[in-house]
């Protein structure tokens, strides 16, 4: 059977990252407010930092060794798995699962950040998409899915898919937003192996 993973604070830390993110571009100074403008123009390509540089480069002169430092930072993304990440993986590679990280969001930068994270062992395959995810040519039917974004939950569960299960994890950008429908809600992926949600 399928199983979709969502990456973003679902395996992977994104608010501690873009908060190192943020770090680094305070360091250089660029302002806030030019960055977010620039930010906003990118908009439809999908958060990518090097897009958004390039245009700010445009309004702004800064250091341009701010490309390295984001590389680096980029390049050790596997330091912000949730600890409970890798053994989730294991443990769904063990019982057979194919498993497909189905992520939203710039092509370059997402996978970048699934291609450092060292997990390529343990899943089949990578969809990048900047659609909602209730618009994929899926088998949803037949397939799980793990998500935290509830628009996408939303997105997802008009196609009826087999099992759909939310992760809440603590602090995260979405922990607070309740959804109408039903959906099996879960505090980390620990919870799904020690309840056997699947």
């Amino acid at each position: 059977m399928k199983i979709y993973i969502d990456f973003d604070r679902t395996l992977f830390d994104c608010d501690s990252f873009l908060s190192d993110l943020y770090s680094i571009i305070l360091e250089y100074k660029i302002p806030r407010n030019i960055f977010k403008s620039c930010q906003n123009q990118c908009k439809k390509m999908g958060f990518n930092p090097y897009s958004i540089l390039n245009e700010v480069n445009k309004l702004y002169s800064f250091d341009v060794s701010i490309y390295e430092k984001i590389d680096k930072l980029l390049s050790k993304t596997n330091s912000y798995l949730y600890s409970d990440s890798v053994s989730f993986l294991k443990y769904l590679k063990d019982r057979n699962y194919q498993i497909i990280i189905l992520t939203k969001g710039n092509m370059e930068y997402q996978m970048k950040k699934i291609k450092n994270s060292n997990i390529s062992n343990y899943y089949n395959d990578v969809i990048v998409t900047m659609l909602h995810k209730g618009k994929l040519d899926l088998d949803y039917s037949n397939s799980i899915f793990i998500d935290d974004n509830p628009v996408e939950i939303k997105s997802i569960l008009r196609k009826k898919p087999k099992k759909l299960i939310r992760i809440k994890r603590d602090k995260s950008k979405y922990s607070n937003i309740s959804l109408d429908k039903k959906v099996e809600i879960v505090n980390n992926l620990k919870e799904i192996i020690n309840n056997k949600v699947i």
